[in-house]
């Protein structure tokens, strides 16, 4: 994805064992093994953002904390509500369908088009990365004597979390999109 976020795709293809770099010679086979591969592809990719959604959910967690130290009822409701549209959120994506590559498939998907939701990943995966260090205690202290001054933020992060839903619908019907053949 980036030089400091290599391809998962090259991981992948870097990882195949003498089998599956056989199947790639044999031309029955050839297609079956490269939909397989990005299949897990995205199931790694998946993993990876749904693990820094658990990491925002465990950052809010902290703020929560803090919040409820104060006795803040306003700001941990709200804080509250964000962790668990974050937490929704990571279970969906950890948990959504990871499609079929058999050998007689009832739907054919065009690698091509695969490839290019592939990259348009990318845009959902940055806003999942840029939530986790929005959140992170570095950056995100509550202030007991100011408790308003949070709000700004959490009404940020509501946002951002509205917009990776979007996203991840928005992925979610180009995967059907793409399976429907459209």
């Amino acid at each position: 994805m980036s030089q400091g976020n290599p391809d998962i795709r090259q991981q992948v293809e870097a990882n195949r064992g003498i089998a599956k770099k056989l199947e790639l010679l044999i031309p029955g086979l050839r297609g079956y093994r490269s939909k397989e591969d990005l299949r897990v592809s995205d199931e790694l990719l998946r993993n990876q953002v749904a693990d820094r959604l658990d990491k925002v959910k465990d950052n809010l967690q902290q703020l929560r904390k803090q919040v409820a130290a104060y006795s803040d009822f306003t700001n941990l409701t709200g804080v509250g509500s964000l962790i668990a549209q974050v937490q929704a959120l990571s279970g969906e994506v950890r948990h959504a369908g990871q499609g079929y590559a058999g050998w007689v498939a009832p739907i054919q998907i065009n690698e091509d088009r695969l490839n290019k939701l592939y990259e348009y990943d990318y845009s959902f995966v940055s806003s999942v990365f840029q939530f986790d260090d929005a959140t992170s205690p570095r950056k995100l202290t509550y202030d007991g004597a100011a408790p308003n001054s949070i709000q700004p933020a959490l009404g940020g992060f509501t946002k951002t979390v509205a917009d990776i839903k979007q996203k991840w619908s928005q992925r979610m019907e180009a995967i059907e999109g793409i399976a429907l053949g459209q």
